[in-house]
């Protein structure tokens, strides 16, 4: 068998939602997700299909792709992980977001192809399922702009089938120590878990943009509400920082969708700087260094909480990599992207009872809506305004 055709598709979905900065009146975040999907065609006429999307990345990853074509034409595409690395080792610039996107996707795909040419689901490719669904949570559950939308939200979720949710606290501060903000968003997950109850899980994420003091402040104070876990707690970069909020931090600490290699991971693991360890399939190079990066991990007895935020075909070929983990604690999804699925794809992934049921279709257990896809219209996305009281950057 033998890859004969490349196609990428880039294109806008609608989004329901959106934040806005409540003392600037900044829009936040964008009115559309741009996905962007990949297409490899065979000489069998089995047809494979990976996605590169990822927030402001679409432009430079589909340029990228439309760049290796000519290294996938002609290639056997039943080694996904052979042919992934041979795209690799003819880069000298070996990380980044761009080419770890990039290659995602062809990975995505090339394990497509392989599933469905041997007519098995890619999880039994990867080693055999360890469980036969997948924890989710809906990582738009909550918002914080006030307790009573906060209830709100997360009661809404728990009626799409969550029993887990994640908001996103201290985006309200307006200084580097903004106590103000702390109380509020400790307000708020009070109002989620009196509105939750005991059972269900709050998952906050502070997109790695306070200080450490203030997220540790923020842990001591929301800690009887018993997070989860709270998401990137500082800036990407300082091991030494993430792990001085682990240790002082009463809630567990999980970090990682900024980071993109195997190496990076492991600086990581090594000094357990973190409990939960967060790669995203979708930019940590494809399925096959997801799954590498949960057997590290596994060693020093860390879980893995995989980040998503992208669209279907990550989301499917993401709970193929969860199924074999030992360590898998929760896969992150969006309810508000999973009703979005019907319309590109056809699939079989519903939440029901927190959970969704693991798939044995062939390959990624998905097949794209091309024609729909084609259609699609894309536009670019807008870059967020997220700043404090005297204009100065406070965000990602």
């Amino acid at each position: 068998m033998k890859i004969t055709a490349c196609k990428t598709y880039k294109f806008s979905v609608p989004l329901t939602s959106q934040s806005i900065d409540p003392h600037t009146g900044h829009r936040m975040s964008s009115t559309t997700k741009t996905w962007l999907f990949l297409k490899l065609e065979t000489d069998a006429g089995i047809d494979g299909w990976g996605e590169g999307s990822g927030e402001w990345l679409v432009p430079p990853v589909d340029a990228t792709l439309q760049a290796w074509f000519p290294l996938l034409i002609d290639q056997d595409p039943l080694q996904p992980e052979a042919l992934s690395e041979d795209i690799t080792n003819r880069l000298p610039w070996k990380g980044g977001p761009v080419f770890g996107t990039a290659i995602a996707a062809i990975n995505m795909a090339l394990y497509d192809i392989t599933g469905k040419a041997w007519k098995v689901p890619v999880h039994t490719i990867l080693g055999g399922k360890r469980r036969d669904r997948i924890r989710v949570y809906d990582n738009g559950g909550v918002s914080f702009e006030s307790p009573e939308q906060a209830e709100q939200a997360a009661i809404r979720a728990q009626s799409q089938g969550y029993n887990a949710v994640k908001g996103n606290p201290l985006e309200t501060r307006m200084s580097p120590m903004d106590p103000v903000a702390i109380d509020h968003s400790v307000s708020c997950v009070a109002a989620v878990r009196k509105a939750l109850g005991p059972q269900a899980d709050i998952m906050l994420d502070s997109h790695g943009s306070p200080t450490p003091e203030l997220s540790i402040e923020f842990a001591r104070q929301v800690a009887p509400y018993r997070p989860l876990f709270i998401e990137e707690p500082v800036k990407v970069g300082s091991v030494e920082a993430l792990q001085e909020v682990s240790r002082k931090s009463p809630v567990p600490i999980a970090t990682g969708e900024k980071l993109f290699t195997v190496r990076e991971f492991k600086e990581l693991i090594d000094c357990r700087a973190c409990a939960v360890l967060q790669p995203d399939l979708n930019h940590c190079f494809g399925i096959s260094t997801l799954v590498e990066i949960a057997k590290l991990a596994n060693h020093q007895q860390l879980l893995m909480a995989p980040h998503n935020a992208s669209g279907p075909i990550n989301t499917a070929a993401t709970f193929h990599a969860d199924a074999v983990m030992n360590n898998l604690l929760i896969q992150e999804t969006s309810a508000q992207y999973f009703s979005l699925f019907d319309r590109y794809v056809d699939h079989d992934m519903v939440v029901q009872d927190g959970f969704v049921q693991l798939s044995d279709r062939p390959g990624l257990g998905i097949e794209v809506k091309e024609a729909d896809v084609a259609q699609a219209p894309y536009e670019e996305m807008a870059y967020r305004q997220y700043r404090h009281a005297d204009g100065s950057w406070k965000g990602w």
